[in-house]
């Protein structure tokens, strides 16, 4: 939803947020109760507080829309969610913050053109740069990260650099099938399950055969590929000395994760 900007010089006066010398009069808002929160007709950041039939003004922090929809619990919120109907008007946007921040609050894209994996958290005027979890992007039509594949039309679009592999992501010299897999059961997995290439500790779970994810065993286990499961050392060969060559090792120190001494 797009707002149009409407100055404070409406309200008769200009006034900073924090300096309410008005009465409710003055906008000419009549307490549909005497006590309670109520919307302003026109500003979906406007408010009034009515106590005894009378009313006050008072404006959400910059950034926040004011959320009428829970009776009694009437309350300043992010945009997303919040169905301002007809309150098409908000604030000027807060001067002095980070350049980062189109308002003081809320949740951002991310400046670089090319990152859509992180966004920006403002609160009261100060930039926060956070990130997604590994294969998903920020939508900022609804302020949190989603799949590539669920992305609404407003989401930022970035080129990942995976054309090579078919538009697929790849992480840390692993990249998904692109399909379902047959796993060692013979059963179809839809979301296929795969060892890490060269930490025997991790492994990916691809989801729909296309976006890996990172998972990884207890400090002390390993990742056995025919099972799907973390084990001891000790029950995956491949993987016996990852973590400890053992005390009979010919090579100790410098084994490989199957006990074997690297070739000179």
């Amino acid at each position: 939803m797009k707002f149009l900007i409407i100055s404070l010089i409406l309200w008769s006066n200009v006034f900073a947020q924090d300096d309410f010398d008005f009465a409710g009069s003055n906008f000419n808002f009549q307490c549909p109760e005497a006590n309670g929160l109520f919307a302003d007709a026109e500003q979906c950041d406007l408010y009034y507080t009515c106590e005894d039939n009378i009313a006050a003004p008072e404006l959400c922090e910059d950034g926040l829309l004011f959320d009428d929809s829970n009776r009694n619990r009437e309350r300043c919120k992010l945009p997303h969610g919040v169905d301002c109907g007809a309150r098409e008007f908000v604030q000027e946007p807060q001067a002095g913050i980070d350049p980062r921040c189109p308002r003081a609050n809320g949740i951002f894209d991310h400046e670089d053109p090319l990152e859509c994996g992180k966004f920006y958290l403002c609160d009261k005027g100060t930039a926060h740069e956070m990130p997604c979890v590994s294969t998903l992007v920020f939508d900022v039509s609804i302020g949190s990260c989603v799949r590539p594949t669920e992305a609404s039309p407003e989401a930022k679009v970035c080129d990942t650099g995976d054309l090579a592999n078919g538009g697929l992501k790849t992480i840390e010299g692993f990249t998904c099938p692109g399909k379902e897999t047959i796993g060692p059961q013979g059963l179809l997995q839809a979301h296929p399950v795969f060892p890490h290439p060269t930490d025997c500790q991790f492994f990916f779970t691809c989801f729909f055969g296309k976006d890996p994810n990172k998972f990884g065993c207890s400090k002390g286990q390993v990742f056995d590929s025919l099972s799907l499961t973390c084990k001891d050392p000790l029950d995956v060969p491949e993987c016996s000395c990852w973590y400890d060559c053992g005390e009979n090792s010919n090579c100790p120190g410098t084994c490989q994760a199957d006990c074997s001494c690297p070739v000179e």
